[in-house]
């Protein structure tokens, strides 16, 4: 697992990748809304692609300084709209792979949070912030959170945390992200609901779930109050997937685990997470585990 903190979900510092299109504006929305709620510096960031070698002809006109430039003068003017609006914002611009910048720029700035929009495409289609963004938070040692093509447009309207439904296995691994989503709930006053996930040929009985308590319990300091009842918390039924579930009770999060894989790896296939992103009526947050 991630080392991490599953007790501390305020963050002073929220990545929020963007370049420029509809879908990272939806994505700053959200995060605008975190950021408020902590008063978090909002750290923009640009990455622009490095120099392709193999130029094909018909680009071979354009001047990429003068469009990194036009990227940098884009990017001052979002910063400074969002700052108009008495955010704490900073501007960042880089050039080099996508998902290998915005991880650089986490470990260098410390941040504690990344909120990048993806378009949820597969195949030949995930681009930008498609592949990239599970690259991201398949490797990312700080939670994510993504926002994904079926999440609606904020507008005018507040996002406000009253359900989260957050995914667990048995598995002592997943107590950690079930504490983190439950100290999340606590700090919303939001209801949690566990969706149990569970494989055909799993066999659990109650050893299984009082393994899980007392490695969910290691996470959860003396003082944070009585003890949950974490079973009665569990809503899933068979057939029924968390996208289905969420949709069903109009959850406003969902918190889930994603396992590490390679680069390569994220670009080739969609792992689990990067599936109920695509399909997500509300943000996912991801947080690493090994």
């Amino acid at each position: 697992m991630a080392t991490m903190n599953p007790v501390a979900v305020t963050f002073e510092r929220i990545l929020v990748p963007t370049d420029f299109s509809e879908i990272s504006q939806r994505a700053l929305e959200y995060a605008k809304v975190i950021a408020k709620l902590g008063n978090s510096e909002l750290l923009l960031i640009h990455v622009t692609p490095p120099i392709d070698l193999i130029t094909p002809p018909e680009a071979a006109w354009v001047d990429l300084s003068e469009v990194q430039s036009l990227h940098e003068e884009q990017l001052e003017q979002s910063c400074a709209a969002v700052r108009s609006e008495g955010f704490r914002t900073q501007a960042i611009s880089v050039t080099g792979p996508l998902y290998e910048e915005l991880l650089s720029t986490v470990k260098q700035y410390k941040a504690d949070l990344i909120v990048l929009g993806t378009h949820g495409k597969r195949g030949l289609e995930r681009l930008l912030l498609g592949s990239d963004a599970e690259a991201v938070l398949r490797q990312a040692h700080c939670p994510v959170l993504s926002v994904g093509p079926a999440v609606p447009h904020l507008q005018d309207k507040a996002w406000r945390i009253r359900e989260i439904v957050c995914a667990m296995t048995l598995e002592p691994r997943s107590a950690e992200v079930v504490a983190y989503a439950h100290k999340l709930a606590g700090l919303h006053q939001a209801e949690l609901v566990l969706f149990h996930v569970k494989s055909s040929n799993d066999v659990e009985d109650e050893a299984d779930w009082v393994s899980f308590e007392e490695a969910f319990y290691r996470y959860v300091p003396e003082d944070f109050g009585k003890r949950s009842q974490l079973r009665t918390r569990v809503a899933s039924s068979p057939g029924t997937s968390i996208v289905d579930l969420a949709k069903q009770r109009g959850s406003d999060l969902i918190v889930m685990g994603a396992h590490p894989a390679s680069s390569v790896a994220t670009h080739l296939a969609r792992g689990t997470a990067a599936k109920v992103v695509a399909e997500a009526p509300c943000p996912v947050m991801t947080l690493l585990q090994s």
